[in-house]
């Protein structure tokens, strides 16, 4: 866990470094830049390939989205294309995913951004 921690510190530390730098001498920071980047570069320290590799195993992304809940339909029973865009203005989503009677394939119809209704078919 400490390992972790250190290496998270070391993500912050270049970053911050990074910043400073764009603040200081622009995006393109010329010579100066790239003296920073080697003396960055040299002050370095590897760490354990299998220290990090574990770390990468016990990273957790916060931003990763999650599952926050789930509904099960049966799609056993096909309808059409009109009853399904008839069942998508009394549902609470901009799509309505059902089984198609006529290609009896899983189809999606949904509310497009600049009007109208969307079809996916496989």
């Amino acid at each position: 866990m400490y390992n972790s921690i250190d290496q998270a510190a070391h993500a912050l530390q270049r970053k911050l470094v990074k910043y400073k730098e764009r603040r200081q001498d622009g995006w393109h920071g010329g010579a100066a830049m790239a003296e920073d980047f080697l003396a960055a570069l040299e002050s370095f320290e590897p760490a354990d390939v299998e220290d990090s590799v574990a770390a990468q195993e016990e990273f957790v992304d916060p931003e990763a989205p999650t599952i926050t809940k789930v509904k099960s339909f049966d799609l056993e029973n096909g309808i059409s294309v009109q009853e399904a865009i008839f069942a998508l203005d009394y549902v609470d989503h901009d799509f309505y995913v059902f089984r198609n009677e006529e290609t009896d394939k899983i189809t999606v119809v949904y509310k497009r951004n600049g009007g109208g209704i969307g079809l996916v078919e496989p």
